[in-house]
Order: C-alpha cells, then structure tokens, then sequence
C-alpha cells in the first residue's frame, strides 16, 4: 500500500510540475501555429495578417525564457520568412512549421486533470505515513523475543519460564468474534497481567505464541501455532474394526 501510495503521489508531482504545464504551453504554441502563423504564410506581403504575426512572434520572442532553444530558432525563422525573406528562407519556414505543428499537437488539460494529480500528490504524505509506521513496527517487533530457557521478552519488559504461568489462546484462529483479534494471543504473566502477542502487527509473533501455547497446552497446540489434529471417535473406532479383521 506504501508503495502504491508513493508511486501515485510521484507520478501526480510529475504531471503538475512537469506534464501539464508543457502540454498547456505545447497546446498554446500548436494554437498560435495554426490560427496566426500558418495564415501569415498563406497571405500576401503586407498583408494584416503578417503584421499581427509578426507582433505576436516578436511578442513572443522577446518573452521567452531561452530554455527551449528550438522553439526560439523556429519563431526566429518564421520572423524571416513572414517579414519577405528568400525562397530558401520561405521552403524552411514551411517545413519547420508542417513539423513543429505535429509536435505541438496534443491536448491542453482541463481542470479535471489538475485536480487528479493533486489528488494523486496528496498520497505522498500516507505514503510517508505508511513508511514511517512500518519502521516503527519493525524496530518495536525486534523487542519480541522467546529464548530456548523460556524466557519472554517484550516492550512491557521480560519475564521467566517460571513467571508465565499460562497463554490465553481463547482468540486465537477462533472460527467466531473479531475477525482481527483472531491474529492475537495473551501470556499470562500473572493473575491479572497479560501481554498483547499480535501477529497481525509483528512478523513471525506466530512462533512465539506457537511455543507457549505447545509448551502448556502440548496436545492441542503444535509449536507453529496450529491445532493438532484429532481423530475423530468414529475414524477411531473404524481403524480398530479394521486391525481385529486383519488379525
């Protein structure tokens, strides 16, 4: 899920900071193109339309930012071209302007987009979030331990063998209640102390809780935290009727 959630946010970052700013310019330029440029090209020296491209080109030149070099060389040669430069000047002026209409053509968003990718920009933070809790499980879950003398320990502190006088298991893998307490058991460090064992939280807490609950219940619960299987009286009953028919 953290990594959903950054993945989304980076990508939203990207299209605010990078993508929809350079579609809203290439839409606008493509704009210019077809609706000033292009009928400049087509109309006669002198005309009104050359005029007003020609202002709107040095318009455009003059407040350019300089980053996009090849933008800037094609207004500069459209200049030339729609001031009365040579045939040479006229062919590459309308071949710059067939290739960079192409290249400008895409679609200018709409609000809709941006407020998607800040939407998408908002999952960074629950991305951080996520991180940040999963580091802090993961540092607490390394204060979880059950040595091979039977000795507990946990961030409520540690406690003998002889200071565990039970498990609670009542919860555990229970086919009815909480759904979520059922990842849970409870050691019984004294009548009225137990301490939380969560294996929804912490990774392999299922094996601690396994040992316990085989250490005190041996015949209902295997050291892996699972139910030892019993035979049922009528399979039992069946595997007698069947040795006294062999023998």
């Amino acid at each position: 899920m953290a990594f959903v959630c950054l993945v989304l946010g980076l990508w939203g970052v990207y299209d605010l900071v990078i993508t929809i700013p350079r579609n809203i310019e290439y839409s606008a330029r493509h704009r210019f193109l077809v609706e000033s440029v292009q009928p400049a090209m087509d109309s006669p020296l002198g005309s009104i339309e050359r005029g007003v491209a020609l202002v709107h080109l040095q318009e455009r030149i003059f407040e350019g930012d300089g980053l996009d070099q090849e933008w800037f060389n094609s207004m500069e040669l459209f200049v030339q071209a729609i001031d009365g430069g040579n045939k040479l000047i006229q062919r590459d002026a309308i071949a710059v302007l067939a290739t960079d209409s192409t290249k400008y053509e895409v679609v200018e968003p709409s609000k809709f987009d941006w407020y998607m990718q800040w939407v998408f920009a908002i999952c960074i933070p629950f991305a951080l979030y996520y991180f940040y809790m999963y580091l802090k499980m993961k540092s607490k879950a390394s204060l979880y331990s059950y040595e091979n003398d039977g000795t507990l320990s946990t961030p409520e502190g540690t406690w003998s063998s002889e200071e565990i006088i039970d498990i609670d298991m009542s919860r555990w893998i229970a086919k009815t209640g909480n759904a979520r307490s059922t990842w849970t058991a409870k050691a019984v460090v004294s009548p009225d102390t137990k301490i939380l064992l969560d294996d929804y939280m912490f990774t392999d807490m299922h094996l601690i809780i396994g040992a316990l609950a085989h250490r005190f219940y041996p015949e209902d619960w295997t050291p892996l935290a699972k139910r030892v299987k019993v035979e049922s009286v009528d399979e039992g009953i069946d595997e007698l009727s069947q040795q006294q028919e062999e023998e």
